[in-house]
């Protein structure tokens, strides 16, 4: 056994994000009665997560996301002055998203059966996160959840995995690794706190400033490395 302890992100590593942030958006615009087109949803998702790089660079805050990112965009897509209600609308149809990635469960029954010490680690809202894992069934392989919401900090930042290790507790860094889709907080984040780092990569985009350890593009070649 390479690793012992292995952190999970869930957002596209274990459960389809973009399948749950586009059913969540169409609701969200229905129910406005505007007409969400691919240019709408497209600009959308960019403005989106060029502020969650910012709240992962410490340049916003949390609060600040949650509180202008659709108002922001409502306000210059449609001219709309909409509130915080609109924020919690769409948080509320996010929850109920748990499409899981291809042979996740079957991992993680694997990986656990093997020994395998399995935490989540991920940037989120604490009740979207765990109603999404409990919905999907994927709860009881893991030890423990670890919310960036409920830690006050976000992947990448020592922080973060610093507050995982001490709540964990005896912990062969040495023998643990990340398992996730993102260079910039789950690979990043590996480098930061001293850890090893796999990336889960299917669209096998090429690595930028960030080189980790291991590679795949499918959840089935994992078990082979850790």
């Amino acid at each position: 056994m390479r690793f012992k302890t292995l952190l999970f992100d869930i957002d596209d590593t274990l459960l389809d994000f973009d399948a749950n942030e586009n059913q969540a958006l169409a609701r969200l615009f229905a129910s406005l009665g505007i007409e969400l087109t691919p240019q709408v949803k497209a600009e959308y998702k960019a403005f989106n997560q060029s502020l969650w790089k910012k709240l992962e660079l410490g340049q916003i805050s949390r609060d600040e996301l949650m509180a202008h990112r659709f108002a922001t965009f409502f306000k210059e897509h449609f001219n709309l002055n909409v509130g915080n209600e609109l924020n919690k609308r769409y948080l509320g149809y996010l929850a109920e998203g748990h499409q899981e990635i291809s042979g996740a469960k079957q991992l993680l029954q694997n990986l656990q059966l093997a020994g395998h010490e399995l935490y989540v680690v991920t940037n989120g809202v604490k009740f979207v996160q765990e109603k999404r894992i409990t919905d999907a069934k994927l709860r009881p392989y893991f030890k423990n959840v670890y919310i960036s919401e409920e830690i006050g900090y976000q992947k990448p930042a020592r922080q973060f995995f610093k507050h995982v290790f001490a709540d964990i507790g005896k912990i062969d860094l040495d023998k643990t690794a990340i398992i996730g889709d993102s260079l910039s907080s789950d690979i990043k984040g590996a480098v930061n706190s001293g850890i090893s780092s796999i990336w889960f990569n299917p669209k096998q985009v090429k690595a930028t400033g960030i080189t980790p350890n291991y590679q795949v593009t499918s959840l089935t070649e994992i078990e082979k490395i850790v």
